[in-house]
């Protein structure tokens, strides 16, 4: 009798400890850039939300999520925060980045290019476009690359929808940006796809994560990684990417 009771009670324990090992809540900083992530309606939609609240469902912890604080200051936030559970999304990995943040999960793949509307031809070289100024959204991890092949650059626009709305009223004439989130905000706009001009690929796939800061608790973020790894792996998060694109 004396072994059941330890065993019953072993058992609640586990249960216990199992059910409140994710018990806090992760905050969420979130750019409005869809469709990774963005607001309609008051509600936060988009792939990496969709992905994350998924995920909690699979073992990860609950999420909360926040889209009204400026990019910088939630990038800051997150990159200083101790042990707090603070995360971002949606966060391009990049060599600027890699040894200041904690890669918690990679949500999807994308590619950065050159997009253009109305031009004779698409962008074929960096030269050809040596005296024009480039649309990036605010804060873009691809702002670095452009200083580097020193192009001009117009860094006023916090959403893609507003740098799409720009090209097509004539106020710049090229955006950089991930393929995914242009080819969104153009439909969003009402235009046809079949209209925008897709210039060269600019470096290699980009991978966007769900990232944190180094302090960061390592088996919060591993729970956060095991329950997108059981989705990549049973479906659920491609099912997430045919109803978004």
């Amino acid at each position: 009798m004396k072994t059941r009771l330890i065993v019953i009670l072993f058992l609640f324990a586990q249960l216990f400890i199992g059910t409140n090992l994710f018990a806090e809540t992760v905050d969420v900083y979130g750019l409005e850039a869809m469709p990774f992530c963005g607001v309609i309606d008051g509600n936060p939609v988009g792939i990496a939300v969709d992905v994350l609240n998924e995920a909690t469902k699979h073992g990860a912890p609950d999420f909360k999520f926040t889209f009204d604080v400026p990019w910088p200051r939630a990038t800051k936030i997150v990159q200083e925060s101790k042990n707090e559970l603070a995360a971002i999304i949606p966060f391009t990995r990049s060599s600027e980045r890699e040894d200041k943040f904690k890669w918690v999960a990679e949500i999807m793949a994308t590619e950065w290019r050159f997009f253009t509307y109305g031009r004779i031809s698409p962008i074929n070289s960096i030269d050809e476009i040596k005296d024009e100024t480039i649309g990036v959204v605010h804060g873009h991890a691809i702002i670095p690359m452009l200083d580097k092949m020193g192009l001009k650059i117009d860094s006023g626009a916090k959403t893609a929808r507003i740098n799409a709305l720009k090209m097509i009223k004539n106020r710049v004439k090229i955006i950089a940006d991930s393929d995914v989130i242009t080819l969104y905000s153009w439909k969003e706009i009402g235009q046809n796809t079949k209209d925008l001009q897709k210039g060269p690929v600019l470096g290699e796939i980009k991978h966007v994560f769900i990232a944190a800061g180094l302090n960061f608790p390592d088996d919060v973020a591993a729970g956060i990684f095991n329950a997108i790894e059981k989705m990549r792996n049973n479906g659920e998060l491609q099912k997430i990417y045919d109803k978004w694109l």
